[in-house]
């Protein structure tokens, strides 16, 4: 039994590190979609604050 156990729980930490590198990923991917949309369009789109410097304060240009 606790041979299964260990190798049950070394699945699900492959598992979880599976997942954290992809959420990883949908982060890192939707960070840089962002800022080439914003590069192009500027303040024509919505700001999303938790992407933003200075606590998500805009700078008025």
């Amino acid at each position: 039994m606790k041979a299964d156990l260990e190798s049950e729980k070394r699945s699900m930490q492959r598992i979880w590190k599976q997942r954290d590198k992809q959420i990883d990923k949908v982060v890192s991917n939707t960070i840089d979609m962002y800022g080439s949309i914003k590069g192009i369009a500027g303040n024509a789109i919505q700001t999303v604050q938790a992407l933003e410097l200075g606590g998500g304060e805009e700078d008025d240009d």
